[in-house]
């Protein structure tokens, strides 16, 4: 039998691929990496494959694009929630410490609340700006404006280090 005959019989050549990129178990994998914040970088080197190889499975199988998608919202979402409460501030409990009740046996009949720790944590006006910058149009029209006339300043106003240095060499 030559060469070419047995390569028939095998039908499909090449080798088996490393994962079954449109499996529940591959796909909940890449989507937990993506739920972590990792690159498609990062992820590729995670499962053991090269980024390259990884970018073509995820233009081939658009199931692999949507699971990244998803994971990466999901954090995405919790990240703006946690900005936006640092934005605005309120109150944040430290500590609480809890007194496990026990009856004359020893067993466990409740817990009581003993001493709850709190204070208040101040509005962050950096995250306030960066929010509504990303959110409001209002406002972002308000600090482009501030910019330009800012430039504007700079541009046409008068140096303040070179006036002074100007002024010292008269004395």
């Amino acid at each position: 039998m030559s060469k070419g005959e047995s390569q028939n019989r095998k039908g499909k050549g090449g080798r088996k691929p490393k994962y079954n990129y449109t499996g529940e178990e591959f796909l909940s994998l890449i989507e937990s990496y993506a739920k972590k914040g990792f690159t498609d970088k990062e992820i590729a080197y995670a499962i053991g494959i090269l980024p390259h190889t990884f970018c073509e499975k995820k233009t081939k199988y658009k199931e692999i694009s949507e699971v990244l998608a998803r994971g990466r919202a999901q954090i995405n979402a919790a990240v703006r929630a946690k900005f936006l409460a640092m934005a605005l501030g309120g109150i944040k409990t430290k500590s609480t410490v809890v007194r496990k009740l026990r009856d004359i046996e020893g067993n466990l009949t409740g817990e009581e609340e003993m001493q709850v720790s709190e204070s208040e944590l101040a509005p962050n006006l950096q995250a306030m700006s960066v929010w509504l910058y990303h959110h409001d149009e209002d406002w972002r029209k308000v600090e482009r404006n501030q910019d330009e006339y800012s430039n504007l300043q700079r541009e046409n106003g008068i140096d303040i280090d070179k006036w002074m240095e100007d002024n010292e060499s008269e004395d």
